[in-house]
């Protein structure tokens, strides 16, 4: 066991490294068809082709009076033309309707542009008296109408597979008539802590014991990343035991994930159990926080252990469960957290050459310039170091750290 551990951190795989062995190996899970009204945040499973114009008439884009532009040309406050009102057409409503030279017809925005016309003025454009209607500017074809198939033609490619279904993306699905809609089914997740120190919220706290806010927080994340979890429990450090719950759950599970028991401590047991029913695929990341962290695979069910310091486990989640499951579920956009330039407003060194840091920040915003304010960069059992900063700057290994003044990326913590 001793020897494992040993071999887990004789040499740290880069990130970029672990993290191609891992999307090499993990497979789209499978789809369902749901309701449209259930698909907000949804992975979206096919291509999406549009099998109609939209519109799929002329519509009218003003409250006015449709005409023959022509009728209009010359038109002005001083030499008004004149046009007769032969009827009124309402949203809605489907007419055969046709105008001829020197008519016009009332129109509301959005109703079906009557044949024959071509334009629609806007009425605060003119003056009725009885049935004779005032024009007070000119119009060219076309003017005021929106076309059949302006918005969106038929066989047009309109959303991709892949997208992360958003209410614009279900307004657009709904306009084109669907009531149903094809999404990749939520990957089941496993979640848990492990540690002879946990006790669950509500229990009495004691010298040496703290609480397990590890387990609540990664199911958060798995829930904004697109997941279900099946179960979140606390175990002790007892191989047994934690053998026992993998044996079990990787039978309904596509993911586990564990926090703590992955290090090289005496009850660090979770490397070795792996590595007897499954596989290790890499143990040791060159990141901080994060080195700890072990990838492995049981039959087809992946297995991520996080370190425990709910940081690290934090940041791991970040940067590889997290887009792990968005592969499973074949999102487009495998890191979903939004990305800002910033100015960093001190320098900060890091510990040595060949790690990703991590370096946790505020962001503010002066006149000009969104300002990164340095929060930490140890200390990864900090919970509340999380809380006070706005999203993380990713140190490349082979920078010695960050000059005062220097433009920054600073991706923003998901929400």
């Amino acid at each position: 066991m001793e020897k494992l551990r040993i071999i887990g951190f004789s040499k740290l795989t880069p990130l970029e490294d672990a993290l191609d062995k891992l999307y090499s190996i993990i497979q789209v899970i499978s789809a369902e068809e749901i309701e449209i009204k259930d698909a907000l945040n949804r992975i979206l499973a096919d291509d999406i082709i549009s099998e109609k114009d939209i519109p799929h008439f002329d519509r009218s884009a003003m409250d006015g009076y449709a005409i023959k532009a022509k009728d209009s040309f010359g038109a002005s406050p001083k030499n008004p033309k004149k046009v007769k009102l032969v009827g009124i057409i309402e949203i809605g409503e489907f007419t055969k309707l046709e105008i001829n030279k020197g008519e016009a017809v009332r129109i509301s925005t959005g109703a079906l542009v009557p044949e024959n016309s071509d334009a629609v003025i806007k009425i605060e454009d003119t003056e009725i008296e009885n049935d004779l209607i005032n024009l007070y500017t000119s119009l060219v074809p076309g003017k005021n109408i929106s076309m059949r198939g302006e918005d969106i033609k038929k066989g047009t490619h309109v959303l991709s597979k892949g997208t992360e279904l958003k209410a614009e993306h279900i307004a657009l699905l709904t306009s084109l008539g669907f009531n149903k809609i094809k999404v990749r089914i939520k990957p089941k997740i496993s979640i848990f802590s492990s540690g002879d120190e946990l006790l669950e919220p509500g229990d009495n706290l004691k010298p040496g014991k703290i609480y397990n806010s590890n387990t609540p927080m990664i199911s958060a994340l798995v829930n904004l990343y697109g997941g279900v979890v099946l179960r979140g429990e606390t175990v002790k450090d007892n191989k047994d035991a934690i053998k026992k719950i993998l044996l079990e759950t990787e039978k309904d599970s596509n993911v586990i994930i564990f926090t703590g028991g992955t290090s090289v401590g005496t009850k660090d047991y979770l490397p070795e159990i792996i590595n007897e029913l499954g596989k290790v695929l890499t143990h040791g990341i060159a990141m901080r926080p994060g080195s700890p962290v072990l990838l492995g695979l049981i039959n087809n069910t992946l297995i991520f252990c996080l370190p425990g310091t709910p940081v690290a486990a934090y940041v791991s989640f970040l940067k590889i469960a997290g887009p792990a499951i968005r592969k499973r579920l074949g999102c487009s956009i495998l890191d979903p957290r939004i990305e800002v330039a910033a100015i960093i407003n001190k320098d900060v060194p890091v510990s040595g050459l060949g790690i990703l840091h991590y370096l946790r920040v505020k962001v503010e915003k002066d006149k000009n310039n969104f300002i990164a304010n340095p929060i930490k960069l140890k200390g990864s059992g900090v919970i509340s170091s999380l809380t006070t900063s706005d999203g993380i700057i990713e140190i490349p290994p082979n920078q010695e750290g960050l000059k005062k003044g220097e433009t920054v990326i600073v991706k923003l913590f998901p929400k």
